[in-house]
């Protein structure tokens, strides 16, 4: 316990959650067809990206200050967001298809990762 550093990172790691659940809520609502604008929704996934980036580096820093080693492994999340992103911003088709690809080819699925952020979350309480 580094003088109360472990307690600020699981409050930031904590409130980086809550704000990628509202992401992730938003990217599936959108992929379930409800009407958002391809703009709006393609800044949702760079916000997605960047704060499930963000969690990675506070629960590395966790690890870190118990003296524990540990991996992220949703890499393949981040690499198939960058590539439809990326196509996302050469293309003027409807996103949806892209984005959903994106998503089902990563391993793990969102809905793991999720499934594990949310499990985290309520430990941090």
């Amino acid at each position: 316990m580094r003088d109360g550093t472990d307690e600020i990172v699981k409050t930031e790691l904590y409130r980086e959650i809550e704000t990628l659940e509202k992401q992730y809520r938003a990217i599936k609502d959108y992929l379930s067809e409800k009407e958002t604008e391809s703009l709006e929704i393609i800044g949702t996934l760079r916000g997605f990206r960047s704060t499930l980036s963000k969690i990675s580096m506070h629960i590395l820093t966790l690890y870190t200050l118990e003296g524990q080693k540990t991996k992220i492994t949703w890499d393949s999340l981040f690499t198939n967001i960058d590539h439809a992103l990326e196509q996302l911003q050469t293309s003027r088709s409807n996103p949806r298809p892209t984005i959903q690809l994106a998503l089902d080819m990563s391993e793990p699925k969102i809905e793991e990762v999720m499934s594990y952020l949310l499990t985290l979350k309520k430990s941090l309480q």
